[in-house]
């Protein structure tokens, strides 16, 4: 019998072909029609048909009692039928694992005829690419080769379809999608992020064993919740150019797809979220932003990588802005830093939010981080985090896109155990000093040590020193000379007695001056306080405040190469940072050495962001 779905009855058909069928190819133990099986187990659905005239076909699969389905195995499309008013149609030569009571619920909700689950392909030149409407609509299906630019919207072959629909004619999907798009039949799109992979080729089967062997298909599926990286646009993959407002404008930032395919293999989602408040300004339409996006999509594509999602918000908070769309000049809640737009991507994808990143150039994307209780990834590239629209701070800062995935694949997992054994000692409401030289690593292990406690259920504000250095020509004596330690030291004990709002002032490292702050700091009761910069340990007041006490050692050579390379990104002479760091040494480290005797801990970060 097939499965009973409210009042309408479902059936899975697997295309199984005849003779040396692909369907029982091997994969790492399994052959491909089993892994299918295993799959439709895992679903409400039990009623299968296997339409094969291979004896090996209908031996392998038995009755299907073994995977806890009712399996026959036939010849002809003409068995399809049985009880079944709605048939997912699964080619056997596709390697999959989608949660296919999702697709057929979209399915039903949609009231189409037939519906084509569609996916971001690593191979956008060799795919089926699928033309959509904003409502999901399938408008056509472009088979390869691709002259134009397109969404990377591949179907590699499953779809669902009514049976209504089929009257007599061909189960095979290119064939029945072309009949029912000529004649006007509703056709309707399942965009998903999940694995799917046709084994047509000698390369596509080592790419699908190599697939299994490290897991991606499981860490794709829709069944439970998976990390993402949520990107920005401008600045991230694009070059930013104040506004992207035409195709032409776009261009892609070199290394921006190969590291987005890293991310891809990785099994992390890839969903976009960005701002395109230039369409409320009414200098790009939506039309030509679709086909930015399209451009976008197929240049990322044609380097193997993709994302899974495009979101964007096209409105502008100011109502009277001149020349403006009306009806976008709207405060709204997916503009960033507000989290609309991740809780969309989340809804879509199935996102776990504490274990994701957000990758962009700006402070906003800092504040969408912040707000959605993700680790924020600020890029030197486009804005570099100086549009001043947020006082949100990143937990890490690199160069580019490769640079953040190299963080979060290769340093987070060796840094983030590192961080719990930091973490272990520290409880609610504590007070944690971070001390050391300069370019140590203290901003990075406070900001990460931070976001690692709030993994953890324990909220951790960090409170920088920085914040209190004084403008250039203010400065005293040596390294204390340089902060404003009075102003500091009122301001910890102020915050430190729960309840009271302190706003730390702003320093502008490229300016050297110091600037009233915008935010405001407020501990509750349970908040844990992290403190860290050069002067953390010096003090005997903020020690008598702190209830943990860290150093950050670090090898002199590594961090006299970070001072360079910090001071050479403000403008700064090789002479003047060479001269500057000399006399850092001569007034800063025998003081800052000293304060290590404080310490109840003494860590370091070399060898962790190799």
């Amino acid at each position: 019998m097939s499965e009973r779905w409210g009042t309408e009855l479902a059936q899975v058909v697997i295309l199984a072909g005849d003779g040396d069928t692909p369907a029982l190819t091997d994969i790492a133990g399994t052959p491909l029609l089993g892994r299918q099986l295993a799959m439709i187990a895992r679903s409400a659905l039990r009623d299968v048909l296997v339409l094969s005239g291979s004896a090996a076909v209908a031996q392998y699969c038995g009755d299907g009692a073994r995977w806890g389905l009712a399996v026959r195995a036939a010849p002809r499309a003409g068995e399809a039928a049985g009880e079944a008013g709605t048939m997912v149609v699964l080619p056997g030569d596709v390697l999959l694992d989608v949660d296919l009571d999702r697709l057929l619920d979209h399915h039903r909700g949609q009231g189409a005829d037939a519906t084509l689950l569609l996916r971001a392909s690593d191979n956008m030149a060799d795919a089926d690419l699928v033309d959509r409407a904003e409502d999901g609509r399938v408008l056509g299906v472009h088979a390869p080769p691709h002259v134009d630019d397109f969404h990377n919207q591949a179907w590699p072959g499953p779809y669902v379809v009514a049976w209504s629909a089929l009257a007599g004619g061909d189960l095979r999907g290119r064939p029945l999608v072309d009949r029912l798009l000529r004649a006007g039949r509703p056709v309707q799109s399942y965009l998903s992020p999940e694995y799917v992979r046709r084994v047509g080729s000698a390369g596509d089967l080592d790419q699908a064993r190599a697939d299994v062997a490290a897991g991606l298909p499981d860490h794709l599926s829709l069944r439970s919740p998976q990390p993402a990286v949520f990107l920005d646009r401008d600045g991230v993959l694009n070059v930013e150019k104040g506004s992207v407002n035409s195709v032409a404008a776009l261009d892609l930032i070199p290394g921006a797809a190969p590291a987005l395919a890293r991310l891809n293999r990785a099994g992390f989602r890839t969903p976009v979220v960005t701002n395109q408040a230039a369409v409320a300004r009414g200098l790009c339409s939506l039309e030509t932003l679709d086909a930015i996006h399209a451009r976008l999509e197929t240049g990322l594509g044609a380097d193997g990588a993709y994302v899974d999602r495009i979101y964007f918000c096209p409105h502008h908070p100011d109502p009277t802005l001149p020349g403006g769309v009306p009806s976008l000049l709207v405060r709204c809640d997916c503009r960033k830093p507000k989290p609309g737009m991740v809780h969309a991507a989340a809804a879509d994808l199935n996102i776990d939010i504490a274990r994701s990143w957000v990758v962009g150039d700006s402070s906003s994307d800092m504040g969408l981080a912040r707000t959605c209780g993700m680790g924020g990834i600020l890029v030197r590239d486009g804005h570099g985090g100086r549009d001043g629209k947020s006082p949100a701070q990143p937990h890490v800062v690199v160069d580019d896109l490769a640079d953040a995935v190299r963080f979060i694949l290769d340093v987070w997992p060796g840094l983030s155990a590192h961080l719990d054994g930091l973490a272990a000692g520290i409880g609610p409401g504590d007070v944690v000093l971070v001390g050391g030289l300069a370019r140590a690593g203290k901003s990075l292990l406070a900001q990460c040590l931070s976001l690692r406690l709030g993994q953890r259920g324990r909220r951790a504000v960090v409170l920088g020193l920085d914040s209190w250095l004084k403008s250039h020509d203010r400065r005293g004596v040596g390294v204390l000379g340089r902060y404003d330690l009075e102003a500091a030291g009122q301001a910890l004990a102020a915050v430190t007695n729960r309840g009271t709002a302190i706003t730390p002032p702003r320093y502008d490292v490229l300016t050297q001056t110091s600037h009233p702050g915008r935010e405001e700091v407020v501990l509750g009761p349970d908040d844990i306080l992290i403190v860290e910069g050069v002067p953390a340990l010096t003090q005997p007041a903020w020690r008598a405040l702190a209830t943990r006490r860290l150093y950050v050692a670090t090898d002199e050579a590594g961090r006299r190469a970070r001072f360079h390379a910090e001071y050479r990104r403000r403008g700064w002479s090789d002479d003047r940072i060479e001269s500057t760091y000399e006399d850092r040494l001569r007034d800063e480290r025998p003081i800052v050495l000293a304060s290590k005797g404080y310490a109840d801990v003494e860590t370091s970060l070399d060898g962790l962001l190799d």
